[in-house]
């Protein structure tokens, strides 16, 4: 159905076999469809294993989740790769791949062992190196890229996929201030001019609230708030999920600036 939300949970809860306790518990939350959903909390509060159980990896231990109106459990893989890709933390693997050949995995999903890429296939990598300013190195071996460059190529590869949905894990860890801009410059492009919906997991609060259309804020396992970037980023809230006093300033069209002021979470 049109209206679908891009994802969505219901009362769902994760808990690993290994663990005691709940990662995530009774988590409701709706992912519209054609915008910029930033994902907000601290360490440990649950993001990545938030980003498993919405792309399919993991399933619920209690609950339901959903992708564009169907249980995820009725997705097959291969159907999922056609809808969805994933920019996760991980680097890209330690094999000797020239950055175009990188970027031309994204079209497995729609390879066959008796096809080769075909003319509109190399040409939609081609685009996609330009697009992603990667079109001067896609001869160099991707492990010679910098940090900056591999994140490039990660989204790079994501998006030969033509995906309707984009989900990054933290994309802007371990990027100075430039690259940072850059990969959110590039997920409003997207959500603007290629109608994606895009879901960020991060850690810049202040970047995301310069962007995102939507903030949902989560620690010990749960939703705290969710919102427009003005009612999520509160110091009630962000006190409550980071056990630290903050001061909150809004720059208007610039997003707003979270700065800590003081530490009263554990030790103290």
């Amino acid at each position: 159905m049109p209206d679908d939300p891009a994802f969505e949970l219901r009362g769902a809860g994760v808990r690993y076999r290994s663990g005691e306790r709940d990662v995530l518990r009774d988590v409701d939350l709706r992912v519209e469809a054609g915008g910029l959903t930033a994902i907000l909390g601290p360490n440990g509060a649950g993001k990545t294993t938030l980003v498993r159980l919405l792309t399919g990896v993991l399933a619920p231990t209690r609950g339901e989740a959903r992708f564009v109106g169907r249980p995820l459990a009725s997705w097959s893989r291969a159907e999922l790769a056609r809808r969805l890709a994933v920019v996760t933390q991980e680097p890209p693997p330690a094999v000797p791949l020239s950055v175009r050949e990188y970027v031309t995995l994204g079209r497995n999903p729609y390879a066959s062992p008796w096809s080769s890429l075909g003319a509109a296939g190399r040409e939609l990598v081609t685009r996609t190196l330009e697009r992603t300013g990667l079109a001067d190195l896609e001869a160099r071996p991707v492990s010679d890229l910098s940090g900056g460059e591999r994140q490039r190529a990660k989204l790079a590869r994501a998006l030969a996929q033509e995906p309707e949905v984009l989900v990054l894990d933290e994309p802007t860890a371990h990027l100075d201030i430039g690259h940072g801009l850059w990969v959110f410059d590039a997920m409003r492009e997207l959500v603007a001019e290629h109608g994606l919906t895009v879901l960020c997991i991060t850690h810049d609060m202040n970047l995301a609230s310069r962007y995102a259309g939507r903030v949902v804020l989560i620690a010990g396992g749960g939703v705290v708030a969710a919102g427009p970037p003005r009612v999520v980023l509160r110091p009630d809230a962000l006190e409550t999920a980071y056990g630290c006093r903050v001061d909150v300033r809004d720059l208007g069209a610039l997003g707003h600036v979270v700065l800590p002021t003081a530490f009263d979470g554990p030790g103290r």
